[in-house]
């Protein structure tokens, strides 16, 4: 039965070919006698992600065609059956199927959604040892978490993240040019960047009929939540667990603690601790629904001291699925910039200034964990007090670390600022995206 079945699958594949898919930026690790993780939130577009892979290592000459790919699917009913023992008949059949091929040829293993069978990562790690074979699993971010990855594959995986669209990923799906050159087109591009900061970065949402968006957003969250958390973890009071997910989303961007939190849950009426609470939004991280930021600091009994920001993977999905929501867009803003920084720099913190504990909203942290970049969001600064608020904290917080580039990132405003021998540009969110 799994013999035919996989059979079926490899010619289905080769009188298919690749899937069709518009390219995604980023780097996709892949190495010898490594298996390849996609990881990330359900949705993000991991399979297709792979497809891209399989197609660039046809172009680069590592695969001579197609036919050097093969690539199942266990969200097959059938295939899902399999027992561990049985993976080995994948490998089995595509020699077989291809009698030229050896273990001296070229193969990529696609192996989507494997999480389904029990003990699947001995067998890849079986196929990472062939040196002339590249193997890339992906799948639901309940199964394919990054802390899991390191755990059940013993060191012998390396992880790349996918994330939903960036902005200028976003652009691309909608067939626009990232460099717009003309009056005409930057219109475009202002109206693309409503669109991508109303229903955030999915990559179905391009595609999606306005009058659907909504929903195809609140079944996501719904999924995540059932699967993903209170499935996965077997949560005795999912009632609570919801409430709170529904509590972080609707405070996306804004300060948090585990007891603010918990005095939540509880006035709704759940009977739950604050080791139960830390337990849900360290559920919520590991399936990448949320991410909590902690304060620019070297010292982790100062980042505890510290109250904690909330982002979510998709601010698009947090505003749809959000209990409260005051009609603006200022806080899906600070999010997507959240987003677009986290795909770049090793660590992305707020930051506080020592002396008034004012705010910045992002410090980026480079590769040696130096500051390398200041970061405030404000839809508008054309009022003078407002604009005083961002750049001063800003200024102080660049002096001290000696971050470089310093940005106010705005929803349409341009303009350089000068604050005690500071440099500061204002820029619009859309622009500052786009830019290499």
């Amino acid at each position: 039965m799994f013999e035919h079945e996989i059979e079926r699958k490899i010619a289905d594949f080769r009188e298919l070919g690749l899937s069709e898919y518009v390219p995604r930026d980023g780097r996709v690790h892949v190495a010898a006698e490594m298996v390849s993780a996609l990881v990330g939130s359900r949705r993000s577009g991991k399979s297709y992600r792979s497809m891209q892979v399989a197609n660039e290592m046809i172009k680069d000459g590592f695969l001579p065609s197609i036919r050097h790919v093969c690539a199942m699917d266990f969200d097959n009913p059938v295939l899902a059956s399999m027992k561990a023992a049985d993976l080995s008949l994948i490998q089995k059949m595509f020699l077989k199927i291809n009698p030229e091929f050896s273990v001296k040829t070229p193969i990529l293993f696609i192996l989507d959604e494997i999480h389904k069978i029990a003990g699947w990562e001995n067998f890849v790690i079986d196929l990472s040892r062939n040196r002339n074979w590249r193997v890339i699993v992906t799948g639901s971010s309940s199964k394919m978490l990054h802390g899991d990855v390191a755990t059940e594959l013993r060191g012998k995986a390396i992880t790349s993240p996918v994330y939903p669209l960036s902005f200028g990923e976003f652009m691309r799906f909608h067939g626009a040019t990232r460099r717009p050159r003309s009056t005409g087109d930057e219109a475009n591009v202002m109206r693309l960047f409503d669109d991508f900061l109303h229903w955030g970065s999915y990559p179905v949402m391009p595609a999606t009929p306005a009058h659907m968006k909504e929903a195809v957003l609140r079944q996501y969250f719904d999924t995540m939540i059932l699967r993903d958390i209170i499935q996965r973890y077997e949560v005795p009071r999912p009632g609570a667990c919801t409430a709170a997910m529904r509590h972080c989303i609707s405070n996306i961007s804004r300060p948090y603690t585990v007891k603010s939190v918990t005095a939540f849950v509880k006035d709704a009426g759940h009977a739950v601790g604050r080791e139960t609470v830390t337990d849900y939004l360290r559920w919520a991280e590991d399936a990448w629904l949320l991410f909590s930021v902690p304060v620019y600091s070297s010292s982790s009994k100062e980042q505890e001291r510290n109250y904690k920001k909330l982002y979510c993977v998709d601010w698009g999905l947090a505003q749809c699925n959000s209990a409260v929501w005051d009609g603006t867009y200022s806080r899906a803003l600070e999010n997507a910039v959240f987003m677009h920084l986290k795909r770049t720099y090793s660590r992305v913190q707020y930051c506080l200034t020592r002396e008034k504990r004012q705010e910045v909203d992002f410090i980026a942290v480079d590769d040696r964990g130096k500051a390398a970049l200041g970061v405030q969001v404000c839809m508008d600064i054309a009022d003078a007090h407002t604009l005083k608020r961002e750049i001063e904290p800003l200024a102080s917080v660049a002096k001290f670390y000696g971050c470089k580039e310093n940005v106010i990132v705005t929803y349409n405003q341009e303009k350089n600022f000068a604050q005690d021998g500071v440099r500061v540009r204002a820029v619009p969110a859309w622009r500052w995206m786009l830019e290499e």
